[in-house]
């Protein structure tokens, strides 16, 4: 039976990717040769030479970058249709990339695009204000709290007055009877929100699957 030779088409098939591609490797010199029969447009292609050549001349970054990650030299039957014919005796077999090494690859570089779309997220989730920094979050509200308790404390003299003149008292002591209290009202406040914030943990789950979580309708 002879060396089976096939068309572009075919071969692209075989290898599960487009024609387009088969044509670029043939004008980068990856398919040449003895692997051609014919040329320009209408040359077809031995599909065990061309197969060859490109386990030995592809690059692995190139046939298993993220764009190659569906190429599959090594999966590709010998022949598109029927069995394969015997190798030539005028020329070596090529020697098979180890199927570990590939899969490896495979797995590494599908872990690499997972985590630079998980970086992207999180970054438009920052951006968009669905995250925040737990420190500048702690601060802000500490600063709020004590913004709040100077306020109201300010005005005790103002709330003194008002209490004296109404029950008769000095406004002396009302002002005084004040002070003391609300300093114990802030002294346990601040132990109960301490406790609180003990009680949360450090980080929390994110489960956020909505990309448009954050957005305004």
């Amino acid at each position: 039976m002879g060396e089976k030779i096939v068309s572009k088409s075919d071969f692209a098939g075989a290898c599960n990717v487009t024609p387009s591609c088969v044509a670029n490797w043939i004008s980068r010199g990856k398919i040449s040769g003895d692997a051609l029969v014919g040329e320009g447009r209408g040359a077809r292609i031995k599909f065990d030479v061309a197969m060859a050549q490109l386990k030995e001349r592809l690059d692995p970054s190139q046939r298993f970058g993220l764009n190659g990650i569906s190429t599959k030299l090594d999966d590709a039957p010998a022949t598109p249709h029927g069995p394969s014919p015997p190798p030539s005796s005028a020329r070596p077999p090529a020697q098979p990339f180890d199927p570990s090494v590939e899969d490896q690859i495979k797995r590494e570089k599908l872990l690499q695009a997972q985590l630079a779309t998980s970086r992207a997220k999180e970054q438009d989730r920052l951006s968009r204000g669905v995250y925040i920094l737990a420190a500048e979050a702690r601060d802000e509200t500490k600063r709020a709290a004590a913004q709040l308790v100077a306020s109201f404390e300010g005005r005790v003299p103002d709330l003194a007055a008002a209490i004296a003149a109404k029950w008769q008292l000095p406004a002396r002591d009302v002002t005084h009877l004040l002070r003391a209290e609300i300093r114990k009202i802030r002294a346990r406040l601040a132990a109960e929100f301490a406790e609180l914030a003990a009680a949360e943990p450090e980080f929390i789950d994110d489960d956020l699957d909505d990309d448009n979580l954050g957005r305004k309708n």
